[in-house]
């Protein structure tokens, strides 16, 4: 059996997003693996980084690249690799195509093989601020268990998946925009009442 460690390397504020996916993937990993462990990039220890056979790299894509908060660990465990677990990625971003994480994947790739470590492929997802709110989450829980299948199977893994169709996203991401406008001219609104 492995030991698994989940790092969430997200924003602060983007923490959220990623959550629903990292727990959906606790849920497939834990009944096979020794321990799964999840640690939030603020508060990593690199140290533990050595004590498990496999690390998942988990994050929200911040302006189609890693976020700052992974690049700090990336800076922190560079040159002590004495231990070489494989590596995963679960990146997920806003837009609907996931080909937007294609960047943050070469980005982890040239680190691993900067610091010789077996980077073994991602999962990546589009739409990932509105699919856990959809019924496009099944197919995302497919993926994810797709993805956890690999991991446990030491397998390597090159998936995407994005809301059900572009038509849908469009939809959805309308919806939001119209409810956003419709509060900020209810703002607007009782501003201007209280200036009369």
């Amino acid at each position: 059996m492995t030991k698994i460690l989940i790092i969430d390397g997200s924003l602060k504020h983007a923490h959220q997003f990623v959550e629903p996916f990292i727990q959906r993937l606790e849920v497939y990993l834990s009944p096979y693996a020794e321990c799964v462990d999840t640690r939030v990039a603020s508060s990593f220890d690199e140290r533990t980084f050595f004590e498990y056979d496999q690390v998942i790299l988990t994050f929200f894509n911040s302006l189609d690249c890693v976020p700052s908060s992974m690049l700090e660990i990336f800076q922190r465990l560079e040159g002590q690799m004495d231990h070489h677990p494989e590596i995963y990625a679960l990146i997920a971003c806003d837009e609907y195509e996931p080909e937007k994480c294609d960047l943050s994947e070469k980005v982890i790739q040239c680190w691993c093989k900067r610091e010789n470590l077996e980077y073994q492929g991602a999962l990546k997802i589009g739409s990932a601020l509105f699919i856990m709110n959809t019924p496009a989450k099944f197919v995302v829980s497919n993926s994810i268990k797709s993805f956890a299948k690999n991991i446990l199977k030491q397998e390597t893994v090159n998936l995407k998946t994005t809301m059900l169709t572009e038509r849908q996203f469009m939809k959805t991401s309308r919806h939001y925009w119209d409810k956003e406008i419709k509060k900020k001219k209810k703002h607007n609104r009782r501003k201007q009442s209280i200036k009369k």
